[in-house]
């Protein structure tokens, strides 16, 4: 193997070859850059002139373009809305505020304990942490 360095054909840094022959770059990502470079700069073939004569079509924003896009947004959302099921949609502020409002009650019904001879019914109190019977009148 040869003792001597190298110098790399893409970024110039010097370098000790790794294979028996003469190495042009010092790694791989140095190797594929040179070759996109080499490949880039080939497909910049020379334009003909009915092609020049072309102008270039530049899109501008329409009032058909807005509303094409305002209906496929709006078909989705719709589709959407069909066909997911109640249980799985989410959760809105209205939701959460009548969640937190049936949260604030007292008195939660056990509905495993049976009922007292008396009717008492039992109940978990959410201030002391007990349960306690409470008749219905």
């Amino acid at each position: 193997m040869e003792s001597y360095l190298y110098t790399c054909q893409y970024c110039s840094k010097d370098y000790k070859p790794n294979r028996r022959k003469k190495q042009k770059y010092c790694s791989n990502s140095c190797r594929v850059r040179a070759f996109k470079i080499r490949n880039t700069e080939n497909r910049n073939l020379p334009i003909k002139e009915d092609e020049k004569s072309k102008k270039l079509k530049i899109e501008k924003m329409s009032f058909a373009g807005v509303g094409n896009a305002a209906v496929g947004a709006l078909a989705v959302n719709l589709a959407t809305n069909l066909l997911t099921k109640e249980e799985n949609k989410p959760a809105t502020k209205k939701d959460l505020k009548n969640l937190m409002s049936s949260l604030k009650q007292r008195y939660y019904p056990i509905l495993n304990i049976p009922i007292r001879r008396d009717g008492a019914k039992a109940h978990y109190d959410m201030e002391t942490k007990n349960f306690i019977y409470l008749k219905n009148y």
